[in-house]
Parts: structure tokens; sequence; C-alpha cells
């Protein structure tokens, strides 16, 4: 503040009084950001200098003029908005239920002016949308007497009660795409959900494998997700528990729908997975800015202690991707490879996000609460070199395919579908090394792709 304060003198100077602390009131809000982001943001010696104008001036502006052009992640929200708005639909302070990807309607996508829809990737249990009848892949067309457009879709997150349209794509000639009449929901107002992170985990008897599978969307640390709850990871030990006790030969962890969340859970994972030759080396290290005055490090180790008993000691692990899968679910992917091996570290899906950097929240005293990238995060080897993200091993995308989803966790599911294929596979070459003995697979769900434009991921 003293840079401000004293432009602010310098103008009152004349009056043969100094009347700075006229001005702290309306220059307060941005000087605390200037402060935190000075302090804590990994690139602040190339954040812009502001001047002492725009001290005065809205923060949210203020905030967005001080991130660098390379910086995709760093945002600052009001308190009370929805704590994950940025990367998911589902809004843990008030919901309908609904995780969903929106895209350029495939029947009039080559029209100037194409409409909007937005496709259901899963539904809460027990939500106002479960209640109504959303099922998982059904497309939306409208919401209340409106069609989807960008400017309205996020009212299927929260707002009062309204209706949904859910219309049919017929692709039965990809070439001649049309919609059919479908349904409409009535949707009761949102309210506050628990968005209970661990969506499906069972154990799959496949051709003499015994498969462990667990779909996790988040890295949450309990129903508040505050960071210091524990229920989540007690909850993540039992998961193991039951699948070590049932002696599984392979384990699928399904992060397709997991935008991240805290380290500490992401260690308690990466720890009930590695092989025992991980235990107390790092699992990830954050390195932040170095500065004269200091520097900075934080380092999670794989840990014994966090397993509870419960930790699988695996060897290779297959993991399902898609461009929603970020931050800390790749923090698992990139710190398993030092003791697996990529070879082993195997990915079923669509590249990753490619977010290989770590925030921190602060809350503000004022109305705000800013999360600014602070650290790189790298594993035990020193690397981060995925900033584009993970390529797959098994490359198949069911965000660009038009075909029927199955519900999560049904063998026919195309990811799913997809990993136990690819398991049986490779226990069936390292059964027949040299045989020419014919590979099992299993009956493959039904798979239409075309080129489906994207707007917004969530």
């Amino acid at each position: 503040m003293a840079a401000l304060a004293m432009g602010a003198g310098l103008l009152c100077g004349a009056c043969g009084e100094d009347r700075t602390y006229q001005f702290v009131e309306k220059t307060e809000r941005c000087q605390w950001i200037y402060d935190i982001m000075t302090e804590w943001y990994l690139w602040a010696d190339e954040m812009p200098k502001p001047s002492d104008a725009q001290f005065f001036g809205d923060p949210e502006t203020f905030f967005k003029k001080l991130i660098v052009s390379k910086d995709k992640y760093s945002y600052m929200e009001k308190k009370g908005d929805a704590e994950e708005g940025a990367t998911r639909a589902i809004n843990l302070t008030s919901s309908y239920g609904i995780d969903f990807a929106l895209y350029v309607d495939p029947v009039t996508q080559s029209q100037s002016s194409p409409e909007r829809v937005a496709r259901v990737l899963y539904v809460l249990p027990g939500s106002p949308a479960d209640v109504a009848g959303v099922k998982r892949g059904q497309w939306i067309t409208g919401i209340g007497d409106a069609s989807l457009t960008t400017e309205n879709y996020f009212g299927l997150i929260n707002g009062p009660a309204t209706t949904l349209v859910t219309s049919e794509l017929n692709y039965s000639n990809p070439d001649s795409l049309y919609w059919q009449a479908g349904k409409t929901l009535s949707l009761a107002p949102s309210r506050h959900m628990e968005d209970n992170p661990f969506y499906v985990d069972t154990v799959y008897q496949v051709h003499g494998r015994r498969v462990a599978y667990l779909m996790y969307n988040r890295f949450s640390t309990g129903p508040d997700d505050t960071g210091n709850e524990t229920q989540y990871n007690t909850q993540m030990r039992s998961i193991f528990q039951r699948f070590k006790a049932q002696e599984p030969t392979d384990f699928i962890l399904d992060l397709r729908y997991n935008p991240g969340g805290y380290l500490t859970c992401a260690q308690v994972l990466a720890s009930l997975m590695a092989p025992a030759e991980a235990m107390g080396k790092i699992f990830c290290k954050l390195e932040y800015r170095d500065t004269e005055d200091f520097h900075r490090g934080e380092v999670f180790l794989f840990d014994e202690k966090l397993t509870a008993g419960a930790g699988l000691g695996l060897s290779r692990v297959y993991i399902i991707t898609s461009s929603l899968t970020a931050s800390a679910s790749e923090s698992i992917i990139n710190g398993l490879i030092p003791f697996l091996g990529k070879e082993n570290v195997i990915l079923v899906g669509s590249r990753t996000e490619g977010k290989n950097v770590a925030s921190l929240t602060f809350n503000s005293p004022y109305d705000y609460i800013l999360h600014p990238i602070v650290a790189t995060v790298y594993n035990g080897n020193g690397e981060s070199d995925y900033a584009n993200g993970f390529e797959p091993t098994v490359p198949v995308d069911e965000l660009m395919s038009i075909a029927p989803f199955y519900p999560l966790g049904d063998v026919r599911e195309l990811m799913l579908n997809t990993t136990l294929s690819t398991i049986l596979v490779n226990a069936k070459k390292e059964e027949t090394r040299t045989s020419s003995f014919p590979i099992i697979r299993l009956p493959a769900p039904e798979t239409t792709s075309i080129s489906l434009q994207p707007v917004v991921e969530m």
C-alpha cells in the first residue's frame, strides 16, 4: 500500500494535511488482492504492475488484469457462489443433481446459427433430477419454455422449479440425423446435495479375472468439502478393504469426470494403489516460486499408514480418462509412473486436461475468494511434463459418441467395456506369449461417432 498511499498523499499535499486514510476504504480490497498475488502467485515476477488508479476499481476487474496470459486456471469468486462452478455442473451449494456436457446441436451444426444441446453424463441419486426421471445419456434440448442456448444452459445447474425438454437423436443414418420427440420432465427446485465422489465401486468376475472398479468423481474430504473432514478418506479405505478381501487380479480407476480437488485425498488414493516399494517415497512435490526471502516446497509421500492395511500393492493400473480429467487426477497418473512405469499405467479414454499446477484458496475479509495458481506439481522423478495432458494408451472418447449411454458400472458401457476388454487382451498376451490362441473379448457396446462439437465441458 505504500506506493499508493504516497500517491494519494501527494494529491492532497497542497491542502496542508495528509488525508490518505480517506482512500483506504476505496482501495483496501484491491490492495488485499495485490498483496496475496505478490507473495503467492506462481508467476508474480511476470505479473503486470497496476497503476495507482487501478486500486480504486472493481476488485474482479483488478484481479483479471494481474493474471498472466499463460495462466488458464487462477480465478476469483464471490462468497456464496458455486464452489466448483468453473469446472463442474454439480453445484455443492444448490443443485438439480445433473452433470452434463454442452454441444453444438449435431442436427443443425452445419447451419449458420446452430442450436445447443446438453447430454447428461450422470445424475446424483435422490436429487431433483433423479426424482424427475433424468437419465444418463439423455439429450436435453430445452429448459422451461426456451431452447437451450449458451446464455441459459446454467439453468441446468440450479434454480427454481422448472421443466426440461428431452429429445431422442435418431442416428440410423449418420449423414441424416434428426430429433425425435422425447419427454418433458418436471424438476423440483434445486437444493443442497451431497455429491459423494464414490459413484460406483464393485468387483467384476470376467473370464477368470477379478477386476476391482472404482468410479471416483472428486478429490473431496467430506460432504462440506472443507479440507479438514475425514469422512470420504475413511470411506475410501473401507472400499479398498472390500476390494482387497476379494483378491482382485486387476484394478480400474475411473477418473473420466474428476476435475481434481485436495492433494491430501490424492495422497491417500495413491498410497492405496501403489506397490510396496513406493512407500515412504515421493508421490508428488509442489514447487512454489523462489524468492530472495524464502523457498516454499511441499512433499506428499506414499504412506502405508494412510492405507489402514487396505493397500492393493498394484504392479499395473488401468485408469479411465477424458478431457475432464484434471489436476489431482493427473497427479495420480504422474505420481505412479516412477514406480509402475508408463507401460503399466494404462490410460483408456481421451487426453487429459493438462493441469500440472496447484492453487491455494484465500478467503478475503470481504465478499470474495481468491484461487491463484501457486505451485508446479512434480512426481518422484522430478517430472511435470504434462501441461498438454496425458495421452491415452487406448484412445476412446464417449463425449464424441452419439450411441446410447449405458448406466455407469454396466459392463456394456463404452469406457468400462473397452477397459475390461483391454485387461483380457493383456492377460491373454501374458499367458500365451508365443501361442496363437484366440483372444477373448467382451461383447462390444454399440458405438457411432460423428463430429460432435463440445461448447462447454463441465
